[in-house]
């Protein structure tokens, strides 16, 4: 349906289905997703800019090298989809289902996933400068060498999470659940300062 190297904008594609679609750098500016069926969808070098995927399906989508810019992803279920190296800046995904989700490296800055359930999930080598986790559920969450630089993480819960070689520049580690959570030496000190201490 959609050939390569096209470009649509301000188009509502709320009617039209994606199931088993397979779209390569195409481009949609504007558009409105919502409700749509995208289950299985394959994309490789899209791009979506400010596109509305409300209430949409992308159970076993997969996602190579994609953009999806400033997008509202309010209440959609994500089930088992994956998205490698996928620049992801401002979207948001509040209420959205994440269980199985497999992120790949990518940039996920300023992203909205305010109480968001994301266990188990495995972020190592994401960037996420300034992404909203308040009061996410991060519960066993690996985050080795991701960049989290200013990441708001209040009333997270972050019990048995991996954040060993993570950026966490800026954090502020207060009124967070940090049970059983594994921190190097650095982390370890800026949580204290975060909590108070004055460490010497």
């Amino acid at each position: 349906m959609f050939q390569p190297h096209t470009q649509y904008r301000d188009e509502d594609f709320r009617d039209v289905t994606l199931r088993d679609e397979v779209l390569s750098h195409v481009t949609f500016e504007n558009c409105r997703f919502t409700y749509v069926d995208a289950t299985e969808l394959q994309t490789e070098r899209c791009q979506f800019i400010n596109c509305d995927f409300t209430d949409s399906k992308w159970n076993a989508s997969r996602h190579v090298g994609s953009s999806f810019l400033n997008c509202q992803f309010h209440g959609a279920n994500l089930f088992t989809s994956e998205f490698e190296q996928c620049k992801m800046t401002g979207s948001s995904f509040e209420e959205s289902q994440f269980e199985g989700v497999l992120v790949t490296e990518g940039d996920w800055s300023f992203v909205n996933l305010r109480h968001v359930s994301l266990k188990k999930m495995d972020w190592s080598h994401v960037r996420l400068v300034e992404a909203d986790l308040y009061g996410a559920d991060l519960t066993e969450t690996v985050w080795h060498q991701a960049d989290l630089t200013r990441a708001t993480l209040q009333h997270a819960v972050c019990r048995g999470a991996d954040f060993k070689g993570a950026l966490v520049d800026g954090v502020d580690f207060s009124n967070v659940t940090l049970q059983q959570t594994k921190l190097d030496a650095m982390q370890a000190i800026q949580v204290a300062r975060s909590l108070g201490a004055i460490v010497e």
